[in-house]
């Protein structure tokens, strides 16, 4: 349980989750593995900005998080911060990247959302949690590593757009069991998907919109826009996830493993989509 508590609270799984969204972008884009070091990059900075927003939340609005998370804070939240900083520094000291204009002034724009959504009365702003949250999600995991690598000349923009589509509607799907495990500590005037449609509705939902993101990468396969085995892979994943954010599987009483290592693992699990994606297996 106290390994659980470390791989979800201290925020490892979900920056490796996005590390591996990053990389495997790439992958989809038909670049092999040139956003690796755009990957190593953005999941130091997403550990560092979920520790960021957890520690302003438990100093300055407890009441937004749940009594073991803000304890877990309390207790290990500024050694975080501190080394999540340190690996963010030695990333950008030690990963060769590109930072132009645009790419600093998509970081900004990523930054400023994300502190911005800390404080009260932005994040209370009736129906912006999930669109925020996939947006900035696709835009952290799709665009920004395209300017990191210094690649957008060389990238077809429309089918950048595409995957950051299939991106943001998984996320989407996937945020949604979130908020129903949130019911109780958000206000009622955020109106989530759970509070305005209900929780069994909402989480059909998010089947429909994980689904949807399987759609479109069945689609980009198909049309010969992106690697086709990845392609597919990914749309495989997503299809395997629609279980996992169904009525079902993700009820307001799931325990906490279930949405810090269940849900957010299956952004790691994408890894997979590599080996599936060789031609001896798709």
């Amino acid at each position: 349980m106290r390994l659980i508590k470390i791989l979800g609270f201290s925020h490892i799984v979900i920056a490796l989750g996005a590390g591996v969204t990053v990389y495997l972008s790439g992958f989809a884009l038909g670049l092999e593995g040139a956003f690796l070091e755009a990957a190593l990059l953005i999941g130091a900075l997403t550990g560092l900005g979920y520790t960021t927003q957890r520690l302003i939340k438990t100093m300055f609005f407890p009441t937004t998080a749940f009594a073991k998370r803000n304890a877990y804070m309390k207790r290990y939240g500024v050694s975080m911060f501190v080394v999540w900083g340190a690996i963010v520094v030695s990333a950008f000291l030690f990963v060769p990247l590109t930072l132009s204009i645009s790419t600093l002034i998509i970081g900004l724009f990523l930054i400023t959302i994300g502190l911005m959504y800390a404080w009260f009365p932005f994040r209370e702003i009736p129906y912006l949690k999930l669109p925020l949250t996939s947006l900035v999600w696709a835009i952290a995991t799709v665009i920004l590593p395209v300017y990191l690598t210094g690649l957008e000349h060389a990238i077809e923009m429309g089918t950048v757009c595409a995957i950051v589509l299939a991106r943001g509607l998984y996320i989407a799907g996937l945020t949604i069991p979130f908020d129903v495990r949130d019911l109780d500590i958000d206000r009622l005037d955020m109106k989530t998907l759970p509070q305005t449609i209900g929780i069994a509705s909402s989480l059909y939902w998010a089947m429909i919109l994980v689904g949807s993101s399987a759609v479109l990468w069945f689609g980009l396969a198909a049309s010969q826009s992106i690697n086709g085995y990845v392609g597919i892979a990914l749309g495989i994943h997503a299809i395997v996830t629609i279980s996992f954010v169904s009525p079902h599987f993700a009820g307001i009483n799931r325990h906490e493993i279930y949405h810090t290592i269940v849900l957010d693992g299956m952004l790691i699990v994408q890894i997979f989509a590599l080996p599936l994606s060789a031609r001896g297996f798709i």
